[in-house]
């Protein structure tokens, strides 16, 4: 039986549900990762077929070289951890199994170079607190400061005056050197991503999420969720399907930006997940897209409940270079939600309290963790932790008063 090896960088959900598509596949799923705890290997061992603890996941040329010396040449290396896209692709390239070249997944972990590629707001570079001014004439007020190649909203700001576009330089200049993250201490060619920032002009519109699949040059979209709950630091907390009020002119609108921008990017044979801003002035515009897997946490599950595309399965196929993947009827092609829940503060994770009663609340179809006691969580980092699936809401309304319902009732306890 040959092996397809998943390397991780941190904790995930996706680590399940692309072992059993591998599994499903006919292969073995063999995860690379950095040492884990006795009770997490116990937990893995009922994903995985082996776990091998790797120290530097991001080192292509030691990963490969341990992938090859351990199972020859595997049917396919694939992750859906975020910072490692780039280097898994080379490890890929390394070991011959690449279906997309780990430059073109190296672009979209660029946000500069994304901008560069497919335009947009006027945006541009910052690597002191003394070009605010001129980063500002440039770009315009208000603004977006966000990591060049960050994600999960990590430290994203919007800014409205000159002195506050430098406070968020100072801000993440202070911050990002300090984070566990790793893919801010590795440079992006001249650039390093923990003194230079991406400033953008602002977009004003409705805001929205679309998976795209792209085989041999082609690109299907396969669902659009709208985000009508968004707080001050720009975590989602509510996103739904179909978009409430989206017309389906508009929607084809949306999900042609996304197609347009994965291919654009060179993409191929693979999974993106595309964030998208319907301006009021410019139309769709690309906000951000993460190439190489889908959506996190349990947006692929609502896009399979309505639409029978199992995104994780398509994404394995994909990377073995394998037929698509079986689709099953929609479950349930009825208006769904998904409802997230931070943890309040920084530190580590020691319990998570009300499940239950949550998962009692009437419309709650599925509740899923996607954080365990012991993991380090922060209050900058968009991190998943319980998510609610729901159904039987009336608006947008109705889902904010659920999603205070729920918050009230969920207890995730940091020391």
């Amino acid at each position: 039986m040959s092996t397809v090896v998943l390397i991780r960088e941190a904790r995930g959900h996706w680590v399940g549900e692309v072992a059993a598509a591998v599994h499903a596949a006919g292969h073995r799923a063999v995860l690379l990762a950095p040492p884990v705890d006795a009770a997490e290997r116990v937990s893995l061992a009922t994903l995985v077929d082996e776990v091998v603890a790797v120290d530097d996941v991001y080192d292509a040329e030691a990963v490969a070289a341990a992938i090859r010396s351990a199972y020859g040449t595997p049917a396919a290396v694939l992750t859906g951890s975020d910072g490692a896209i780039a280097s898994t692709a080379r490890v890929a390239e390394l070991l011959g199994v690449a279906r997309c070249p780990a430059s073109v997944f190296a672009r979209c972990a660029n946000k500069f170079a994304v901008r560069e590629v497919l335009g947009g707001p006027a945006f541009a570079l910052i690597s002191s607190a003394a070009e605010a001014a001129e980063v500002a004439a440039r770009v315009g007020l208000p603004a977006i400061v966000k990591p060049v190649n960050g994600a999960g909203s990590n430290l994203v700001r919007t800014v409205s005056t000159v002195d506050e576009l430098a406070a968020a330089y100072e801000l993440l200049a202070a911050r990002l050197p300090e984070s566990a993250d790793l893919r801010y201490r590795r440079p992006l060619g001249t650039l390093d991503p923990a003194k230079t920032f991406l400033v953008e002009g602002f977009l004003d519109g409705p805001e929205y999420a679309v998976d795209v699949l792209i085989r041999d040059g082609v690109a299907e979209p396969v669902e659009i969720l709208d985000k009508p709950l968004i707080d001050e630091r720009k975590f989602e907390l509510v996103l739904s399907c179909p978009p409430a009020g989206l017309s389906d002119e508009r929607a084809a609108l949306v999900t042609a930006a996304a197609s347009s921008a994965v291919l654009a990017l060179g993409l191929d044979n693979t999974v993106a997940h595309v964030e998208v801003i319907d301006d009021k002035q410019r139309g769709p515009t690309i906000v951000e897209v993460n190439a190489g897997r889908p959506a996190g946490s349990i947006m692929p599950l609502l896009a399979k409940l309505r639409t029978g595309i199992d995104v994780f399965a398509e994404l394995t196929a994909l990377a073995l270079g394998a037929p698509p993947p079986a689709r099953e009827p929609a479950k349930l092609p009825i208006p769904l939600a998904m409802l997230i829940l931070y943890a309040a503060g920084s530190g580590t994770l020691t319990g998570i309290g009300g499940l239950d009663e949550v998962a009692a609340l009437p419309e709650v179809i599925d509740v899923v963790t996607t954080v365990s006691p012991g993991q380090v969580l922060s209050d900058e980092q968009e991190t998943y932790a319980v998510n609610l699936v729901v159904a039987g809401f009336a608006d947008h309304e109705d889902l904010a008063a659920l999603h205070a319902e729920a918050s009230k009732l969920i207890r995730l306890e940091v020391v």
